[in-house]
């Protein structure tokens, strides 16, 4: 099939090629460019009255519950967004987000920008520092503990490195 082929289709065949659900959903609800919805709930026999939203009958006053819960509107609008056409979708209650809407509009977390890790992470640094302390004054502290006879002897052990140096 060539690519000018594919391109060619008239409203009427797109149409048919949509799966069932959204043939129903515009079936009832002409798409965007067609009727305007409205983005705020209104009465229910308002001509731009949108579906998804909660709307309030003009003489009871009472509000009537969406046409379409929050489920069936997040699968339609999912395979709205499948098929390319989720543009021409009402607008959704709670100014639901999708894909990469949703993503790009939520904030990135605390940590994930800044990861606590791990404690010994934490504290390697330190330690490393502790250690390297610790071992260039050992030979002071063995000095300490085990007296003037393992200096002299450590003294003389340095002179045979050098000799060897």
């Amino acid at each position: 099939m060539s690519a000018t082929k594919l391109f060619n289709v008239n409203s009427a065949e797109a149409f048919a090629k949509l799966p069932v659900k959204l043939q129903n959903f515009f079936t009832k609800f002409p798409p965007a460019p067609i009727r305007k919805y409205a983005g705020q709930p209104t009465l229910t026999n308002a001509e731009d009255a949108n579906p998804f939203l909660p709307n309030k009958h003009p003489i009871t006053g009472r509000i009537h519950e969406p046409l379409y819960s929050l489920r069936r509107q997040s699968d339609l609008y999912k395979l709205a967004y499948k098929f390319g056409i989720a543009d021409l979708m009402p607008k959704l209650a709670n100014d639901k987000k999708f894909y990469e809407d949703k993503q790009a509009s939520s904030p990135i977390l605390k940590g994930v920008l800044y990861p606590k890790g791990h404690k010994w992470e934490r504290t390697y640094e330190a330690r490393k520092k502790v250690i390297a302390d610790a071992l260039a004054d050992a030979d002071n502290v063995l000095i300490k503990y085990r007296g003037s006879k393992y200096k002299k002897r450590l003294e003389k052990r340095k002179l045979e490195e050098k000799k060897w140096i």
